[in-house]
């Protein structure tokens, strides 16, 4: 018969957790700030430089150059920053990029030529935002665990608001104060991303101390041969209850469930200290305590993993005498220049199939939310609607959009929502709608699909930032966050064009809303299989640990 015996920390502990607020909301009106000075003028470029385009000859044909060159350099600043981000802190980096922005700004006030307007709204403003996103993203998302969906909301909702409110200012600034005048305003704004870098400072000045249950360790001798049938050991009812049961891993069975795909890096080995000197058994049982283990290795890390497996082998075990379990030194073999090129820019993470899963999904939902919303003011006039009817449904698409915002802020502070759930949902449900709107010609119906499809965007636009950081270590954000911005901008310049190819073709927004609509599918059928595949994993596992 089993004897099980428990050991539990003699002394409480405590470990350091982002601050759930405090400076983090600071944060919060920081990245607001940046992205109100660096995207909100956006959408009206073409009515603020539309004279000066024709006064050169050159039509709005310039803007599509100037947009692509901007979406380019952005894609490649953005993977480009964890490069920066090696040598330098996340502020450093923020600032750098506030900076070229704030240049590219002043420099705009003077263009005189398309090639002018190339380099400054196109190349310098491109390499400003490209550093400053993914450097806001991973501020904001270091400072949050619990309530990222909350405070990611109102920060949308308010740079939302202001993004509606801008036609409204810049026809006034025009009218008051010319051409020149208005792009001096606007560098003023520019300049305001200054200030939202410099509160990016690091959430280690502001961690705060977290009373950490102890995880206990249960010590198995050797078991004798026993019957088929019979259960193989006894756990005490004071030791583990049958959630604790449920949840316990032996360290063997854990490098199994790691190679098969299970994602729990905190049931990882945090091992007390011992009272007495005394040799483990095989195998050693971790219960997970209340709180996870702060850990601060990169659990995905196969090599790693096959060296704990050795450390809890029977010949690795030794006398523990008031020490910490340790598992073995992490050896990695060099594999020449490509492999160090690698680990440098982090491409490792392209080994992950479900990092790899989730990047590809969201550059095309997202890819197809921003081409959608471009293209429908077009299809709405092809429909032959007033130009009071369809500024009324893309007012209707912006305001449902910003109170689906500010309703999940509000429902964020009552329910712990899945961003990457969140996520699909949007995804789905966004391709549906825009499969049935494309069956209507008429006002009321456009008018009240478009009010959906604006509500449904909100999932998407505030779920994007947090399901990395839900996946990847913080450390690896930036480089997580960058290999997303350079796969968007591949998205952009090769999908992009090749829809507006077919539309031309074929004379048809229908077709182009349908492969928009295959976009998203594209990120909801293999989003849905990884679920399907984890959920029967985890299924498996549960069903082994009772038996």
């Amino acid at each position: 018969m089993s004897v099980v015996k428990e050991e539990c920390c003699e002394e409480e502990k405590y470990e350091l957790v982002p601050p759930e607020g405090g400076w983090g909301y600071v944060v919060c009106v920081g990245l607001s700030v940046i992205f109100i000075a660096g995207t909100a003028h956006q959408p009206v470029f073409g009515f603020i430089y539309n004279d000066f385009l024709d006064e050169l000859g050159v039509g709005t044909g310039a803007v599509t150059v100037i947009y692509g060159v901007f979406q380019v350099t952005l894609a490649i600043a953005g993977f480009s920053a964890n490069i920066a981000l090696k040598s330098l802190s996340l502020r450093q980096v923020g600032l750098i990029g506030a900076f070229i922005y704030t240049l590219a700004s002043f420099l705009a006030i003077f263009v005189v030529s398309t090639t002018q307007l190339i380099v400054t709204n196109g190349f310098l403003q491109g390499l400003g935002m490209g550093l400053l996103i993914p450097v806001s993203y991973t501020s904001f998302n270091s400072y949050f665990t619990k309530k990222k969906v909350l405070y990611l909301s109102l920060c949308k909702a308010s740079i939302g608001l202001i993004t509606m409110l801008y036609p409204l200012f810049i026809k006034f600034t025009i009218t008051q104060y010319g051409f020149r005048g208005t792009l001096a305003i606007i560098c003023a704004i520019s300049a305001h991303s200054i200030l939202g870098a410099l509160v990016m400072h690091p959430v280690q000045w502001y961690m705060v101390k977290k009373l950490k249950t102890c995880e206990k360790i249960v010590l198995i001798p050797p078991t004798p041969a026993i019957e088929a049938g019979k259960e193989k050991f006894h756990f005490n009812s004071n030791t583990t209850t049958a959630k604790g049961a449920e949840n316990a891993r032996s360290v063997e069975n854990l490098y199994a469930m790691k190679r098969m795909g299970s994602q729990k890096p905190t049931e990882l080995l945090f091992v007390p200290k011992l009272a007495d000197s005394r040799r483990l058994s095989i195998p050693v049982v971790l219960i997970p305590g209340e709180t996870k283990a702060d850990s601060k290795f990169n659990s995905s890390d196969n090599v790693y993993l096959e060296n704990l497996y050795k450390a809890a082998s029977v010949s690795s075990l030794g006398n523990f005498g008031n020490i910490a379990a340790e598992p073995m030194p992490v050896i990695k073999n060099k594999e020449g220049k490509w492999q160090t090129i690698m680990e440098y820019l982090d491409l490792t993470l392209l080994k992950d199939l479900v990092y790899d899963n989730i990047i590809v999904g969201m550059a095309l939902t997202f890819f197809a939310d921003l081409t959608f919303f471009t293209l429908e003011p077009l299809f709405l006039d092809k429909v032959n609607l007033n130009r009071s009817q369809i500024a009324n449904i893309i007012a209707l698409g912006g305001a449902t959009d910003m109170c689906a915002r500010l309703f999940l802020g509000v429902a964020g502070q009552f329910f712990i929502m899945n961003s990457r759930y969140m996520f699909f949902i949007g995804a789905l449900f966004a391709a549906a709608f825009r499969l049935v709107m494309i069956q209507f010609t008429t006002y009321l119906p456009l008018l009240i699909l478009t009010g959906i499809l604006g509500a449904l965007r909100s999932l998407v636009h505030i779920a994007q930032p947090i399901v990395m950081a839900e996946h990847v270590p913080i450390e690896l954000y930036p480089s997580a966050y960058g290999l997303y911005m350079l796969l968007a901008g591949a998205i952009s310049l090769s999908v992009g064009p090749m829809i507006g190819f077919i539309r031309d073709f074929t004379g048809s927004y229908v077709v182009a809303f349908v492969m928009l609509a295959a976009c998203n599918l594209c990120c909801v059928v293999p989003w849905a299989i990884e679920f399907i595949f984890r959920y029967n994993k985890e299924r498996k596992l549960r069903n082994t640990d009772v038996s």
